[in-house]
């Protein structure tokens, strides 16, 4: 399973909780640094707030499962 799955699996139900749509997660490389990005959704709009609730959400998850090896960052951004 890929890394951007993996991650999906286990942050979708945190997002919808969270009362946000989860529209995609990516995983890429930008000169030497790696980064993850969940990218969230809703009705009226994402704001900051939203985005700082759900990466304290699921940050301690992405400590616990591990499923990237190398040194990313991990970002929440809205979709739109």
């Amino acid at each position: 399973m890929k890394i951007t799955e993996q991650v999906a699996q286990f942050a979708k139900p945190i997002v919808e909780e969270k009362g946000c749509t989860l529209w995609d997660v990516e995983y890429v490389r930008e000169g030497a640094e790696r980064y993850l990005r969940i990218y969230i959704d809703k009705d009226g709009g994402v704001d900051i707030n939203d985005c700082e609730a759900i990466h304290r959400a699921v940050d301690p998850i992405l400590d616990a499962e591990d499923p990237i090896a190398e040194s990313y960052h991990f970002e929440v951004c809205s979709a739109g």
